[in-house]
Order: structure tokens, then sequence, then C-alpha cells
């Protein structure tokens, strides 16, 4: 039996049920440590892991801008490892140092010092992937700014990608007076909604442009003819490289405005990146798995992780302090570790969010007004379907910014809500603070300010702008 568990609305769901389970880094481990937000069944999980197959796919994603969670991410491996898994990573572009730090948490510990490991490395000869032929060119400026004359002057169907939503949603304007087949993608779109249009790129169905974030760097196969994107990390880079030229010959431009990463990315990887844009090793890096390492380790020096962990040393430590002792902390109280609940894996929060129609968001608030009333009457099959269709994920930034999108004015005072299912069916809790929620394990989904969420005629142009950063 083949099932699929990301973490999603399940309040009746086995947790990683199946012979084959398709899931995510964050609800494998959360699950496998006890976190999960309904029920508690950390001792099935567990069981469920001894002597399983765990295929990490795509590994290079976890890179954040602080090497946080590449940190951890060796630790959680020997986790699993002691409880009789047998874990495969699978990556073109997996960083020398990930496989480094992996070895030496292997090497610690007198009770997997029998567990083997290897690395399987590419052939040239014989594991050069079979694909068309990748041209790959630096192009000065921005994309933003030379957008019509991308659009215009290559072939279709064309990938546009984007660093923030703002400037995938500004471009995605600009072109939707045009005469093209236009979509857009990114990750702050209700579920139901973003499905569907990825539904057209497994279906085949005709697509001129489509513009999106870096949610396209894995999990989508379309071959576009041409690919425009602005620069990010190396890695991410070659991901996103790899859209083009999947089964024919194809075309790539990076616009190097380095002010385009700008508080996405990292500025010393980003610096170091500039400097390896190497247009001969990038075309060859989407068919050549050792030049495709080569790029990433000319970036992801000792040098560059170090500094990128140096402000976040002392959270790495607290986490480690809950995940290396593991087996002995196994049956303790999960509410003795709130603290580590919400970082283990990632340095920024992921909190779940749900958009509701005008009336029930009345009904939301009306419920919150009434003392000693917060329920929400609705037909469980419909209750359902609202929580597994109109939901997204944000992923929080740990700098002290606002979250207007997720703030609601109550009674002269902002406030957050959750939605959540209880015994009672569909509560409303409220919060003063969004740390408030995230302390309580995130039970329920966050309400979204419906007047942050925007449409054009009926077309959804998600949660655009949904922080104030202020100052920063």
């Amino acid at each position: 039996m083949v099932s699929y568990d990301y973490g999603g609305f399940i309040p009746v769901k086995p947790f990683l049920e199946g012979d084959i389970t398709v899931t995510t880094y964050d609800t494998l481990l959360y699950t496998f440590y006890g976190f999960r937000p309904y029920g508690h069944h950390i001792l099935l999980s567990l069981s469920k892991i001894i002597g399983s197959i765990i295929i990490l796919d795509e590994v290079q994603l976890l890179q954040d801008e602080y090497w946080y969670s590449f940190s951890l991410l060796p630790h959680h491996i020997k986790n699993l490892l002691l409880f009789g898994a047998t874990v495969i990573l699978m990556s073109a572009t997996l960083p020398k140092l990930l496989i480094e730090g992996i070895k030496d948490s292997l090497a610690k510990g007198r009770q997997i010092a029998k567990l083997q490991y290897g690395v399987v490395k590419a052939d040239p000869s014989e594991d050069i992937v079979e694909r068309g032929n990748l041209k790959v060119k630096a192009e000065n400026g921005r994309l933003s700014d030379n957008l019509l004359k991308v659009v215009e002057g290559n072939e279709k169907p064309l990938l546009l990608i984007f660093n923030t939503v703002e400037r995938a949603v500004e471009a995605y304007r600009k072109l939707r007076e045009k005469k093209l087949k236009t979509l857009l993608l990114h990750s702050r779109i209700v579920s139901v909604e973003r499905k569907q249009r990825e539904a057209l790129f497994e279906k085949g169905d005709s697509v001129d442009v489509v513009i999106a974030t870096q949610v396209v760097e894995a999990g989508i196969d379309f071959d576009f003819k041409t690919v425009a994107t602005e620069i990010s990390p190396i890695d991410s880079l070659i991901q996103r490289l790899g859209r083009c030229a999947r089964r024919r010959d194809g075309e790539a431009k990076i616009f190097t405005d380095l002010e385009q990463a700008k508080n996405v990315y990292p500025e010393n990887v980003m610096k170091v990146t500039f400097k390896n844009l190497d247009e001969d090793m990038l075309s060859d890096s989407v068919r050549d798995a050792l030049k495709a390492s080569e790029l990433v380790n000319n970036v992801y020096t000792q040098d560059v992780v170090e500094q990128l962990k140096s402000s976040v040393h002392e959270d790495i430590k607290r986490i480690l302090a809950f995940v290396k002792p593991f087996t002995g902390k196994m049956f303790d109280r999960r509410e003795f570790y709130e603290d580590e609940a919400s970082n283990l894996l990632r340095y920024s929060v992921e909190v779940r969010c749900i958009l509701l129609p005008q009336d029930l968001y009345k009904q939301a608030l009306d419920s919150i007004k009434a003392k000693g009333d917060n329920k929400i009457p609705l037909e469980h099959n419909r209750a359902v379907k609202l929580f597994t269709e109109n939901n997204l994920s944000i992923s929080l930034p740990r700098k002290a910014i606002k979250i207007p999108a997720l703030e609601h004015q109550l009674n002269n005072k902002k406030v957050y809500l959750s939605l959540y299912f209880s015994e009672k069916g569909l509560e409303v809790r409220k919060y003063d603070k969004i740390e408030s929620y995230i302390r309580t394990n995130q039970i329920g989904y966050l309400i979204i300010n419906p007047n942050y969420y925007e449409e054009i005629e009926g077309y959804h142009l998600g949660l655009v702008k949904p922080f104030d950063y202020g100052n920063f």
C-alpha cells in the first residue's frame, strides 16, 4: 500500500501509514520525535522506522542562510539509524561539507560504531543524464527590468523565476494583458488553487509563460524551452537551470544583479556564487553530477559555512541538547521540550494558515466577541474540505517583524486567531502574540486576514505581502 503524509490537515489518520509512504522532511522528523499536533503516536511511528528504508530526496533544498538545517541533519540521520533504519540521501548538488558532517556524527558514540555507510559517486563516463543541450548565459541587470524583452525575444514555453513572491506577482500583473497563456506559481497560494496549476504540468497542457519562485526548483516535470532567473545560490541555480532542456535543447539566462538576492539569501554565499558563474560549467551541470558538485563545493567552503553558522551557534547547541541524547528522552513528556519543537529542522518557523470565506470569517470574529462561545457551526464534510483546500503555509523569519496578514482588529486591539477541530466542533482561539500560538505546538490553523489575500478577476495572486519589515 502506498500512502502520503505531508503534515496537512489530518484529524483522524495514522501517521506514516503504509508499506510505502511519501512524506516531507518536516513531517518525518516531527512525527519521529513525537511533536505532531494531532494525537500522540510516537511509539507507533518509531516502530515503523525500525528496519525501514528512508530515502531523503533533494536534500539540497534544506539549505538555509545559516547552515542551520545542515548542522542538525547529520544528527537526525544518526538517530534514524539507531532505530534500525537505512537512510539514503539523494542529490546532484550535495555539499561536501554536509557529507563530512554526517561522517563525523556517525563516528561519535560507541552504540553506532558498527554501522556502515558509503557515498555513491557519479562516473562521468556512465552517469551523464540523457537530456537536451543547455546553453547558459549570464546577463547584467535585473530580470524585472528586462521582462518584456525576455518574453518577446525567447522561445516558449518560458519559465521566469523570481526570488520573492512580490516580484513574481508584479511580473504577472505586467504580462496578464499579453495574449499569452501565463501561469503564476508560488507557495503562498491556497492549496486547491496551487494544485490545479501544478496539474497543468502533469497533464502537459499548453503553457506559454510560467512565473514562479523557488517552488519550481524541484518536483516540476515540465520541459521548458527557455528559463530566465534572478541570481540565487549556486545549488539553487543548478536546480533552476534543470527545469530547462529536459528532453530537447534549451537556453537559460541568469540575471546577475545581487540586489535581487538581498534579504533572501546570505550575502557571503551570493558574492562567492557570483564569482563562480562559469557559463560552460553551469551549462553542463544539469547533465554532469561531478561538475554540479564541483560548483557547489567551490561556493560552500569551510570559511563560508562557518560564517553562516556563527550567528545561530547557540540555537544549534540548544536543539542538539535534545536531539543527541534522544534515545534517553523518548519517553519524556513533550511539554518539557516546547522551545525545541518549533526549530527541530529549520531556523525559520512554518505556520499553517487558512483562508476563510467572508461569511465564516465574520462568524470567527463574532465568536470571539461573544463571551463563552467561540464555536462556529459548520457541517463536518464542509469543514474538512475547508481545511484541506483553503490552507497555505508561511515561513516566519526569526527577525522581529510584524505580520499584518495574520492580524485581526478586535475591540480596538490587534490579535491572532486560530481555527481548530475539537470535540465540540470548529472552535476559534485568540492569541495576543504569534509566539503564544507557536508555543501551543500550533494547535489549529492561523486565520488569514482576507484583506491581504489578493485576486484579479477571480485569479488567485495569493498572500503577496504578509510581512511588515519596518526598518529592516
